[in-house]
């Protein structure tokens, strides 16, 4: 069974973080200062809540989502209830310290839990689907999350989470899988560690249906000293009006990848 969780944490008291997340927040945590088309978005492999030695950071990932002003947050190698993990729904737990709500798709059991993608957002969302991609590891498919976002004025668009394959012939069969769950009517935003450069035939078949949010490609892994840029924010072609600002998190070492934020305006 492929589990799908979703639920709402009312939101508590702000943590206190560096000034400048601090000023961020002010500014980007409320919707309502830059219009309903304008949105905060995040993509973050978070490394089962851990750094690059190992050491427990989902505390600290949580408040720093929560100080980032992220509207919608898509998140990649989640556990849930995993013993390596210390046995913690991470998702529930980010979600509290965020309050946001959150989704949540496992890709298949592991470890004495699930390990697979999560999903934050400001606003309420509907329709939580864990769609499954091809995988050739052995685990039989993995998962491709989507929501339906109500966004403040009851405008409607979806965003996705997904985390490609290590493998190139896998993940070009992931993205053209990719490219016929995007199909639809409503704005799509996809984000996600997609395991590949830019200019790979993978990501550049994306760009048949998607903008690039970060057109610059800055490197995103390993999180100190990276050398590739795999993690992308995506918004669908007809609906993404301009990209305002784009932010590789580069001091920000809670997991072996650096956090990628964009600033949008949709059509």
């Amino acid at each position: 069974m492929n589990l799908v969780f979703s639920h709402f944490f009312h939101k508590p008291g702000v943590p206190s973080l560096a000034g400048a997340l601090l000023f961020a927040a002010t500014f980007l945590c409320f919707p309502s200062l830059a219009g309903a088309q304008e949105l905060h978005l995040m993509s973050y492999n978070m490394h089962h809540g851990a750094d690059r030695e190992e050491n427990p950071t989902l505390e600290e990932m949580g408040r720093f989502i929560n100080a980032s002003g992220a509207d919608l947050v898509g998140l990649q190698e989640v556990d849930s209830l995993c013993n390596r993990s210390g046995r913690v729904d991470q998702m529930k737990t980010l979600a509290a310290i965020t309050g946001m709500h959150y989704a949540f798709a496992r890709h298949f059991a592991y470890d004495g839990g699930a390990y697979g993608l999560g999903i934050l957002s400001r606003y309420p969302i509907s329709d939580i689907q864990n769609h499954r991609i091809t995988s050739k590891s052995g685990n039989g498919s993995l998962a491709l999350l989507a929501v339906k976002v109500t966004l403040p004025g009851g405008k409607q668009i979806r965003f996705m989470t997904v985390h490609y394959a290590l493998d190139k012939p896998t993940r070009l069969i992931q993205s053209s899988e990719t490219l016929a769950l995007s199909a639809g009517s409503l704005p799509v935003i996809l984000t996600g560690d997609l395991n590949a450069e830019p200019q790979q035939e993978e990501i550049t078949q994306l760009g048949k249906f998607f903008a690039f949010c970060d057109p610059a490609g800055k490197f995103t892994f390993p999180d100190r000293d990276p050398v590739k840029k795999i993690d992308y924010i995506l918004v669908s072609n007809h609906h993404l009006d301009q990209t305002v600002k784009t932010t590789v998190w580069d001091e920000v070492h809670y997991s072996d990848h650096l956090p990628l934020s964009a600033t949008v305006k949709l059509k």
